[in-house]
């Protein structure tokens, strides 16, 4: 299974970042370091994605489906459910 994400892909969150990009920000958000934060038990509110990855709430549903597009190509998932009050919580897996 895999548990982290490889010098490469670290690399090319680093360099989003650098040009802004909050996507990338929302990723680090379900990281250690390299370690995958996984499992539904690590779920995130979007409102707590936006105030770890510093961005406006209005800003996280996009940035958190952009970082699932990233993730998806590398085999990894960004997935979520809506609870009963609107709100929307986000995990990691891998699969």
């Amino acid at each position: 299974m895999i548990e982290y994400l490889s010098p490469r892909e670290r690399g090319d969150l680093r360099q989003a970042e650098g040009r802004g990009a909050a996507w990338a920000r929302v990723v680090g958000c379900f990281l250690d370091g390299a370690r995958l934060l996984l499992g539904w038990d690590l779920a995130l509110t979007e409102d707590e994605i936006a105030r770890l990855a510093g961005i406006p709430p209005a800003d996280a549903r996009a940035a958190t489906e952009a970082a699932s597009r990233w993730l998806v190509a590398r085999k990894l998932h960004l997935l979520g459910w809506q609870e009963e009050d609107g709100g929307r919580r986000h995990f990691m897996a891998v699969g």
